[in-house]
């Protein structure tokens, strides 16, 4: 009788530990990223041209001073230039007009992502019911879309970045690159925040990387 008591008992103890194990696996507490090995180097605005789950391509638009010299240059982003249309800015971050002429021109930069990069939306998302009705979301679901910590807006995915989807997007290198070596393939995305969409995006928007198909027509 002893035994069997014994036996139940061990059965008991094995089917709660079977029970309250996924439970604990279940809620991890995330590790926070560790940018410690980076180091920023510009924030810009852009247009997405294609997107992967390894870079994004952004078209940005610079304005650029008519001088004469100009020859529709290609703006490095890690001088960090502020001169680039923002169309969520109220000045569009268009510089003074009153003592130069100034000219938009469009270039398009492909960035990759390290496998910390993130992308945040900037307003909360639209929940919807099963009726297809929009819903508040609750404090939990907030507090989850908002992390982790330390960074702008709500979770977003790299699929969201679709073309046409305007974005600011935070560049760093890696510190073992010093800033006198540093070129531009050596930028990375930090996390890239999506303000909205061009309700009427360029007809070669998705085509591909616009700057580099200029290169290979030169090549040929």
């Amino acid at each position: 009788m002893h035994t069997v008591a014994m036996r139940a008992f061990a059965a008991l103890a094995l089917g709660l530990g079977a029970v309250t194990l996924p439970v604990l696996a279940e809620d991890p507490k995330p590790k926070p990223s560790n940018w410690s090995g980076y180091v920023f180097v510009a924030d810009v605005v852009g247009e997405v041209v294609k997107a992967d789950d390894k870079s994004v391509t952004l078209r940005i638009t610079w304005f650029e001073a008519q001088n004469g010299n100009n020859r529709n240059s290609r703006p490095r982003l890690s001088q960090n230039n502020r001169n680039f249309r923002n169309p969520y800015s109220q000045n569009m971050n268009r510089p003074n007009q009153s003592r130069t002429q100034l000219k938009e021109q469009h270039h398009d930069y492909e960035l990759e992502y390290v496998p910390e990069s993130l992308v945040r939306v900037k307003t909360l998302p639209v929940k919807l019911d099963d009726k297809g009705k929009k819903v508040p979301h609750d404090q939990k679901e907030i507090n989850e879309l908002r992390a982790p910590g330390g960074f702008p807006g709500y979770a977003a995915n790299r699929s969201d970045l679709t073309p046409g989807t305007i974005v600011e997007v935070h560049l760093i290198r890696d510190k073992s690159v010093p800033a006198a070596k540093a070129g531009e393939d050596d930028l990375r995305v930090k996390y890239a925040v999506i303000l909205g969409r061009d309700p009427n995006p360029p007809k070669d928007i998705g085509s591909g990387d616009k700057d580099k198909k200029k290169d290979e027509k030169k090549k040929n």
